[in-house]
């Protein structure tokens, strides 16, 4: 089980990412997601302005992803299961939780997962 010391370091670290996420403000923002046909001159800037559409919703998809994510683990400080896998409810390693306070699985759970994830896949 985690320290105290140890779990107030993992939520401060979880506000700060949420923090920043939120700052970046582009959880919700459809700002250049629009194409005005003025600024499409030729086809070089319209797949330009494609791909500057694709990255961005790339960007709002991986941070309200992670969003999530964070708030789920900043949820378990408060139910007291902050640092067990949900599979096997066993502690999650430090060094994982480290790398991605977030994580809701052990490497062995998270393995297993991927696993099964590719055999599904094939069969259907």
């Amino acid at each position: 089980m985690l320290k105290k010391e140890k779990l107030e370091t993992y939520k401060k670290k979880l506000l700060v990412m949420r923090e920043q996420i939120l700052n970046r403000g582009m959880v919700n923002r459809a700002e250049g997601l629009t194409i005005d046909r003025e600024d499409l001159v030729d086809e070089s800037d319209h797949a330009a302005m494609i791909i500057q559409q694709s990255v961005s919703l790339n960007v709002q998809a991986r941070d309200r992803f992670l969003l999530t994510e964070i708030e789920n683990a900043l949820g378990k400080f408060e139910e007291g299961t902050y640092g067990l896998c949900e599979d096997s409810e066993e502690p999650i390693d430090e060094g994982r939780l480290d790398a991605q306070p977030w994580t809701r699985f052990s490497v062995e759970a998270q393995e297993e997962r991927e696993r099964l994830a590719k055999r599904f896949a094939r069969v259907g």
